[in-house]
């Protein structure tokens, strides 16, 4: 029974590096044309390119870089629908030398 888990998760993670990364240009050019319309600023570009199913429809996740940095993540539809576009939580560890005393509760203090 582990053989068989050993054989099928070496199957499933092979096919995944195996897989060619999608280029810009074999987008379909609805989603070709909403990418351009996020992309404002000359300063932004393309960092990454995934692709899932979503029932019937293939849905395209890219990822858009600031100076090198993610910032947001758009999943666009093969029809060229924007389906959803989320900002990317700041990785680079800028904000933890914030305070956030005021985002914590309190402790209880004991009874006497």
């Amino acid at each position: 029974m582990r053989w068989l888990c050993l054989v099928c998760a070496t199957v499933l993670i092979s096919v995944r590096l195996l897989a060619d990364p999608t280029s810009l240009d074999s987008l379909p050019a609805p989603v070709q044309t909403t990418l351009k319309a996020l992309l404002k600023d000359p300063k932004e570009t393309v960092a990454g390119v995934e692709t899932y199913q979503w029932g019937p429809a293939v849905v395209y996740k890219i990822t858009i870089a600031l100076e090198g940095h993610p910032y947001l993540e758009a999943h666009i539809g093969d029809t060229g629908r924007l389906v959803r576009c989320d900002p990317i939580e700041n990785a680079t560890g800028e904000d933890q030398g914030r305070d956030d005393d005021d985002q914590a509760s309190p402790s209880p203090s004991p009874r006497i």
